[in-house]
């Protein structure tokens, strides 16, 4: 617990009850659903059990107690959403139990197994492809694998004019290894040249630009798109944190244009902008690439390695491969699902009910999405390989502040954003009262955490290589709302944050370790540890606000960052005009927020002044970037360059309680940040992983 002025830590490692079960119901591949469901007879599929129990139900011969259901090893196919509503409910003493039968997880699939093809030889497609792929590109047939119903090509993003949700689109895995839609150029993007439209928008700097999709493009590369069928672009079109897939409609060689299809992106279009080529026959010239032909029905890959013994799967489900409504105290452990062309589980409404030990993976939307309900958990899962997000949750009224204690805990959560790379974090909260905690988030194209709304407690998260593409985010990131309010960051460590190597053509200078954008106020940042979240040349210090007040910075450790806080100060006129009308919003209760956040009695009033105290300063190059007056900085210690607290060989801190204890920062508990053992997570070998082997 946390009292404020000095902090204390009792660490909440959750310990694993299994009721004993009241009766056992078996799945297994080999199974029927006509069956009985015993261990000789058992079910083959969740909707098989879930049946039975239902029918049990309604005949009054339901057991008292637990009920689990047993699934057994092997690969599910999932050719329509496994439902479930709240007649399938459990209670919470007599849970219903949907678990792993033995150490190997059992695997539900939302894709078809694809044998490992032939050599392309039609000669109308040979031609279409480069010349150093012939010959190299193998085929297969998809009505063979008993694949009719192909998804057409459309994807969004974040500022897309067809909206910013998940699309349904196949992938092609091998080897668990999601292969590249065939794209120019193979890494890294191109720029747009002068947009040929009106040049009415203009960015903060005055830079032009156009609401209309059409621009000039600098390479004579597009040449080779004029007769393509379906081809598109993904892009930074504006703003380098507003993504978006456009549709090409024409090019015209003599004008040099690209002229897109409508909807346009949200923002517009300027020149200079990042952007690649994708879903081109005439672009599959590398290792690792694919193409599906729509037309023909065929998928073509250019392998990195013969298939002779490869597992070849294509992503084909356009749904959920789960889906729950009004369900409550169900329990799912040590399952794996994966490969949907869509989402993984959505859960509305409901209580209680709990994804335990679970792997969700190669996935075209989120893993996971929870919408609504109360005192949902995702424990100790493993969460990759995903298209967008990997964990969406919202719960809990706004207007009352009745909290909705949704829990994402021990979860290793990682290489998302695959597909949409902006605005799909690993873990996006929304609501009231909910708690992230012990989780280990990296590899992401923009943020760890998007936190929306009020009561939050993001503690113990390790986070890292992340917003490593998207510009002006942070680890973690707010915006927009003063009312927002409650929200408390505390023990987490942020640490190799953006692309500080310029690794890639995509890097920016205005990332940060937590971030406070547009007017985020009231929230408490406290015992955290910064380590290499900026870095010069920068405009974002370790943690970023912007335009907010009533913050407050205390007992933080910044390490090798460029600076500590940075702050983008609004001034009294736009503090002034952004919060005039906030306390009548319809979505809160201005009393009860009155009474709650007295603060909030004089929002309009002392705009930018924020406290920063008793932080540690370490290789950091300043305290402050654009400090405004009268900011409050107390007691903030900033040492010289030394090898206090060194690095390990692969980057983390040398933690040392010694040495933490006397630069003041003893009270962070270092050790305990991150993923922690417990029934269903181990560490082997330096690695953490599930109990449940995933093959």
């Amino acid at each position: 617990m946390t009292v404020y002025g000095r902090m204390y830590l009792i660490p909440v490692f959750l310990i694993i009850s299994i009721p004993i079960a009241g009766a056992a119901i078996h799945v297994a591949p080999s199974g029927s659903d006509m069956n009985e469901g015993t261990e000789t007879s058992p079910f083959q599929t969740l909707g098989g059990a879930r049946d039975a129990i239902r029918m049990m139900k309604q005949a009054g011969t339901l057991p008292d107690g637990p009920i689990e259901i047993l699934v057994h090893p092997g690969r599910y196919p999932v050719t329509k959403p496994v439902e479930f509503s709240a007649e399938d409910s459990g209670t919470m003493d007599a849970p219903i139990t949907y678990r792993a039968s033995e150490t190997e997880a059992p695997r539900f699939s939302g894709g078809v197994v694809l044998g490992g093809g032939s050599v392309l030889e039609d000669p109308e497609v040979l031609m279409r492809l480069p010349e150093s792929a012939r010959g190299n590109v193998v085929t297969a047939d998809l009505a063979a694998a008993g694949v009719t119903d192909i998804i057409p090509f459309e994807l969004g993003g974040f500022s897309s004019g067809r909206g910013f949700k998940t699309h349904p689109a196949p992938e092609l895995f091998v080897n668990g290894e999601p292969m590249v839609l065939a794209r120019w150029p193979n890494e890294d993007y191109v720029y747009t040249g002068e947009p040929t439209g009106p040049q009415t928008l203009r960015t903060w700097d005055n830079h032009p630009g156009s609401p209309e999709g059409r621009f000039k493009f600098k390479e004579e590369r597009p040449a080779r798109w004029v007769e393509e069928p379906d081809a598109w672009l993904y892009g930074y079109w504006f703003w380098d944190w507003a993504d978006s897939y456009e549709k090409i409609e024409r090019i015209n060689l003599d004008t040099g244009e690209i002229l897109l299809a409508r909807p346009w992106h949200g923002y517009g279009y300027k020149e200079d902008q990042p952007y690649f080529a994708l879903n081109l026959l005439c672009e599959l010239d590398a290792p690792g690439e694919w193409y599906l032909d729509r037309a023909r029905g065929k998928v073509y890959l250019y392998p990195k390695e013969p298939l002779d013994n490869a597992f070849v799967e294509l992503s084909i489900a356009p749904f959920p491969l789960v889906k729950t409504e009004g369900l409550s105290h169900v329990r799912f452990q040590g399952l794996l699902w994966e490969c949907g062309a869509s989402d993984g589980i959505l859960i509305e409404g409901g209580e209680a009910c709990r994804l335990e030990g679970c792997t969700l993976r190669y996935m075209a939307g989120n893993g996971v999405e929870i919408r609504g309900g109360s005192r949902h958990a995702i424990l100790s899962c493993d969460i990759h390989t995903l298209g967008r997000g990997g964990v969406v949750v919202t719960g809990g009224d706004r207007k009352t502040l009745s909290p909705g204690e949704h829990l994402v805990e021990n979860c290793h959560i990682h290489h998302l954003s695959r597909i949409d790379h902006t605005y799909t974090p690993g873990i996006l909260i929304n609501g009231v009262g909910h708690r992230v905690r012990n989780n280990c988030i990296h590899d992401v194209a923009s943020s760890a955490l998007r936190v929306g709304g009020n009561d939050h407690l993001i503690e113990l998260n390790e986070i890292y290589r992340v917003v490593l593409e998207s510009d002006d985010q942070g680890g973690a990131d707010m915006w927009g709302n003063p009312t927002f309010r409650g929200n408390v960051y505390r023990f987490n460590y942020w640490h190799h944050l953006g692309n500080p190597d310029r690794a890639t053509g995509i890097a920016h200078s205005m990332q940060a370790g937590i971030r406070l954008d547009d007017a985020i106020c009231g929230t408490l940042i406290q015992g955290n540890v910064f380590h290499r979240c900026s870095t010069a040349p920068t405009l974002f210090g370790g943690v970023q606000i912007h335009g907010g007040k009533e913050n407050t910075v205390e007992g933080n450790l910044f390490a090798d960052c460029a600076a500590a806080v940075s702050f983008s100060p609004w001034g009294e006129e736009r503090w002034h005009a952004f919060v005039e009308k906030a306390m009548d919003a319809p979505e809160i209760n201005s009393a009860l927020y009155l009474e709650r956040y007295p603060a909030l009695a004089s929002l309009n009033e002392n705009h930018d002044i924020n406290t920063v105290r008793n932080n540690v300063i370490l290789r950091c190059e300043s305290l402050f970037l654009r400090a405004p007056d009268g900011i409050i900085a107390e007691n903030n210690t900033e040492l010289p360059t030394g090898s206090e607290l060194p690095e390990h060989t692969a980057g983390r801190l040398r933690w040392s309680e010694e040495e933490a204890n006397r630069l003041g920062i003893g009270e962070i508990p270092f050790p305990n940040i991150g993923l922690y053992e417990d029934g269903w997570r181990v560490l082997r070998d330096g690695n953490w992983s599930l109990r449940t082997s995933t093959p």
